[in-house]
């Protein structure tokens, strides 16, 4: 879980490619976790309150890593890509149009 604001890191900082068709299940066929999807939901509706309040740490720049087997969560610092195509430097993506699939997302 991330939250993503203008001027700091985006998804693509952390992950530049989408990954091959085919190389991740789909969630119809790999299946959700119904609890999971409560607790990231839960966290996700705190984090927004916090940042619409204007209160509490930012998770900008921050990744939020949860292992639901041993219950712990770990937050790994994630720095801004000066050389991000999205949000670097010099950005070679500037519209939503031929950019990657979104057959893997989950909605």
């Amino acid at each position: 879980m991330a939250t993503y604001k203008p001027g700091g890191p985006c998804y693509r900082c952390i992950y530049r490619e989408a990954p091959p068709e085919g190389h991740i299940p789909t969630c119809s066929s790999a299946g959700v976790l119904g609890a999971i999807a409560g607790t990231m939901g839960a966290m996700q509706a705190t984090e927004v309150v916090k940042e619409v309040l204007g209160i509490g740490e930012s998770l900008s720049g921050k990744l939020v890593i949860y292992d639901a087997l041993s219950v712990s969560f770990r937050t790994v610092r994630v720095p801004r890509d000066p050389g991000c195509p999205l949000c670097g430097d010099h950005p070679s993506i500037t519209d939503l149009s031929g950019h990657g699939s979104t057959a893997n997302v989950c909605g």
